[in-house]
């Protein structure tokens, strides 16, 4: 069945159709599901790109506790981010195509298959000025090493906060058709685009429920149909699901995906469950989402001026808790969030040990959460877990950073750390260590103790 074009499929169907190689670079027939991280494009450093981007939020509606400064430095060394956690490489850039490196090569090597930002749309808007710009560094890097990226498309960016010529829901349907014809030439396009069988994957963001007027930065599911329908492509759309909502569709749409506030404060969420089990293959929806959340601290942002919202990491129980709670359900999407939305600290991408923010303390932990990525996509038959793997993406991004600022003239070291790459992404890890190992060694300890501003060497 299709409405529009959104497609239905049946749940076998779509549980053997992954394989992120095959010859057309879109997925072919495999078992095993696709594991995806919600991924946030909008970090900036003033090196790279002149800004701090959100590692420093001191908006005026957030008590100027919350406030952060990364020009300051805490007791330990660190930058005073708007986080609860510090990046292992500490503060970066997301259009950095080192950067972009780095977060790819970890997440191949824990299993993951592809990076879901968070779009805002393709124009900057005070709020969200470089999203697009980051992640289409991260398209590039992915184009040319084998990964895949897909969209999650905030419903608010149609309307007039992200898009201010939008003066009613009209206009907001209209925008959002235009931004639907960017995404096929921009983004779609990609041979790096997430696609099932030969139809692109897209998701949403909507936190509230629809409305009649634009006061309701929310579409319903009429909505959408009437804004995909205009594509030239048959559009796999996956919708999100919010407890709090009073409205969530289950059969408008090819599957819906729990987000991670259903697993604030426990470890399973009944009610999205009981509803997929009710709607399956019921009009378009056809596959089963689950969502595994590792933590959610959004104190580093003062809560964004809402509230405080704390979920503990219980040691890494919390996260393998939802990963056994969702296979339950074989699902065929595996949805994390988030790989690195430090300002709400739900993060699996690797941080320093120990506490950053005295006042409200969050203990990192280290490459843990990608280890049990890891645990589970080799349980799934993804991959085969290496956790002394993971220690050597940050040994590249290191090395990258030395010759750029010791030895920017040197041709032969990139070309080094090139194959270091490629040695280990073919699982040649030892070969891969040994390379970087030796880059690194040609440096004296002096010139590694430098800080950049991206802290990438900081000890």
């Amino acid at each position: 069945m299709r409405l529009g074009n959104f497609i239905l499929l049946s749940v076998s169907a779509f549980a053997s159709s992954f394989e992120l190689e095959g010859e057309d670079g879109n997925l072919s027939p495999k078992e095993k599901p696709l594991i995806v991280a919600h991924y946030m494009s909008w970090f900036q450093t003033p090196e790279f790109s002149g800004s701090w981007g959100f590692w420093r939020i001191q908006r005026d509606n957030i008590d100027k506790k919350y406030w952060h400064e990364p020009e300051n430095r805490k007791d330990c060394g660190a930058r005073d981010i708007s986080s609860v956690f510090y990046p292992d490489i500490g503060p970066y850039d997301s259009a950095d195509p080192d950067l972009c490196e780095y977060h790819i090569l970890l997440a191949k090597l824990a299993g993951i298959d592809a990076f879901v930002a968070d779009w805002y749309g393709p124009d900057p808007s005070k709020e969200h000025p470089y999203d697009n710009i980051g992640f289409l560094a991260m398209k590039k890097m992915a184009e040319k090493m084998n990964f895949k990226v897909m969209i999650c498309w905030e419903d608010r960016s149609m309307f007039p906060k992200f898009s201010p010529g939008v003066k009613s829901r009209e206009d907001a349907l209209d925008r959002g058709r235009e931004m639907l014809k960017y995404l096929e030439s921009e983004w779609f396009s990609s041979p790096a685009y997430l696609r099932l069988g030969k139809s692109p994957m897209l998701t949403n963001f909507c936190w509230g429920d629809p409305g009649d007027d634009i006061s309701k930065p929310f579409l319903s599911a009429a909505e959408w149909r009437e804004i995909l329908s205009s594509s030239n492509e048959k559009i796999v759309f996956v919708h999100d699901y919010h407890l709090h909502r009073k409205v969530n569709d289950f059969t408008p749409y090819s599957s819906v995906l729990p987000w991670g506030c259903n697993y604030h404060g426990r470890d399973s969420a009944p009610e999205f469950w009981k509803l997929c089990d009710e709607n399956i293959e019921k009009g378009d929806f056809s596959f089963t989402s689950g969502t595994v959340l590792p933590d959610f601290d959004n104190r580093g942002c003062g809560g964004w001026h809402n509230h405080e919202t704390v979920c503990k990491r219980r040691n890494g129980d919390k996260f393998r808790a939802n990963w056994e709670e969702v296979l339950k359900h074989n699902p065929a999407l595996i949805h994390i969030p988030t790989w690195n939305d430090f300002n709400e600290g739900g993060t699996i991408e690797p941080v320093r040990q120990g506490i950053l923010q005295e006042n409200f303390p969050g203990e990192g932990y280290g490459c843990r959460e990608l280890e049990t990525v890891q645990t589970y996509a080799e349980k799934l038959g993804k991959i085969k877990a290496d956790k002394a793997a993971l220690k050597i993406p940050r040994l590249i991004y290191s090395c990258r950073k030395l010759i750029q600022k010791n030895a920017p003239e040197n041709k032969n070291l990139p070309l080094e750390i090139d194959r270091s790459v490629s040695l280990l992404i073919e699982g040649k890890t030892k070969e891969s260590e040994a390379l970087a190992k030796s880059v690194n060694a040609s440096f004296p300890d002096s010139a590694k103790s430098f800080d950049l501003l991206t802290d990438s060497l900081l000890q």
